[in-house]
């Protein structure tokens, strides 16, 4: 308690440390490079509901800001402010070791590229997890998460053993952020639609131009959104178009779009 934190980087795990730390009565600066919390992933709705969140809890909160160096008893940005601290944590993502599969031949973009069947580009040799690059929507990308990981581990280990299963799991994870939940699920798009869920909540659904939901993120108190995400799990599975009024309906069960 009373011990002065400084978080570089506003993404997730900087700001589960964040709001742990406020929970230990530590007192908190986040400094973030971009101008909304964790904007590579999130809506800039959820992002803002983030920082509302944060700054009621007490934390400093900076965005735009650009850190100079790390001294013993203080960071110093690059505007020449200084920052007394007792510690840092620096969260401000990762960087997938591919150095052994570059020598190898592999083929890699951002990551280790691999196919439906986490297969790489060589024979016999498989990829899985924060390492691996694999097609959704027909792009290439990594998923930074312990649910992608376990997933493509599993998978990766069938097909190792000649199972030949295709990876088709959906992206999703979850942030824990004091008292509110965060959960996302698939892929988001230009379309939304914004459901008003109890205490606050948000649910937000991502359709594509046929009007199939892609994917949807939940944020509310506790764990409430968790079993909206799952049922998001289902309709997007389904495919079957849906109506954008029925979806910001609050009233009308997911279940009951999921019946048709």
């Amino acid at each position: 308690p009373g011990a002065r934190l400084v978080v570089v980087g506003g993404g997730f795990i900087g700001l589960e440390v964040a709001a742990t730390a406020r929970g230990l009565g530590c007192e908190v600066t986040v400094l973030e490079a971009g101008p909304r919390l964790a904007g590579r992933v999130l809506p800039a709705v959820i992002s803002e509901a983030l920082l509302a969140l944060h700054r009621e809890q007490g934390v400093d909160v900076r965005l735009n800001v650009a850190l100079e160096s790390i001294e013993a008893d203080s960071v110093l940005l690059v505007d020449g402010q200084r920052l007394p601290c007792d510690l840092v944590v620096v969260g401000i993502g990762m960087q997938p070791n591919i150095e052994l599969a570059t020598a190898a031949g592999l083929e890699v973009g951002q990551g280790i590229r691999v196919d439906e069947y986490l297969r790489t580009s060589a024979p016999n040799i498989y990829a899985a997890g924060d390492v691996c690059e694999f097609r959704l929507d027909g792009l290439y990308q990594r998923q930074e998460t312990w649910r992608n990981a376990e997933a493509q581990g599993k998978h990766a280990a069938l097909n190792l053993l000649g199972r030949e299963v295709p990876f088709d799991a959906l992206p999703g994870f979850w942030s824990d952020q004091y008292h509110w939940g965060l959960l996302t699920i698939g892929v988001m798009t230009t379309s939304v639609v914004t459901r008003a869920l109890p205490g606050g909540g948000l649910l937000l659904f991502y359709l594509d131009a046929d009007q199939h939901l892609q994917g949807a993120c939940g944020w509310a108190p506790g764990n409430s959104a968790a079993k909206d995400i799952k049922l998001c799990e289902r309709l997007i599975r389904a495919h079957v178009p849906l109506n954008a009024a029925s979806l910001a309906d609050p009233e009308l069960s997911l279940k009951h779009l999921l019946r048709g």
